[in-house]
């Protein structure tokens, strides 16, 4: 069994106000700034990694349910999607809550196809 040493380090009061105002993080999240040797696909136990880029774009946690339905029909994993390709899921969802609608599966099929380019997942416009 190996040891097991931590892979992050704790917000600073100054990031910790970025991070709670821009993400809506709370200290129950547990969140940790990775260190340089760490990486983020092999997280420490009970952690997820998830670079901030996804966050930019839009993905939140916990996750809607539209968004892991996706995740599941096209068989994804969140590290393995592009930015755009985050950006896409949850602006569709958005889209749809904004005119009133449920967002569906057939619904988000029917604009996009998934696509696989140097083992990065995609969604691209059919």
């Amino acid at each position: 069994m190996g040891t097991s040493h931590s892979l992050g380090r704790n917000f600073t009061a100054e990031e910790w106000k970025y991070f709670q105002f821009q993400f809506r993080f709370v200290p129950e999240h547990g969140v940790q700034i990775p260190l340089p040797d760490a990486t983020l696909y092999s997280p420490p136990e009970g952690k997820v990694g998830i670079p901030i880029t996804l966050l930019d774009v839009g993905l939140r946690l916990p996750t809607t349910d539209f968004f892991n339905l996706i995740i599941r029909e096209y068989g994804f994993l969140v590290r393995e999607l592009t930015p755009i390709a985050i950006n896409k899921i949850v602006g569709f969802e958005l889209l749809f809550r904004a005119l009133g609608c449920l967002a569906t599966i057939p619904a988000f099929k029917h604009f996009f196809n998934a696509t696989t380019y140097l083992r990065t997942r995609t969604l691209s416009r059919r």
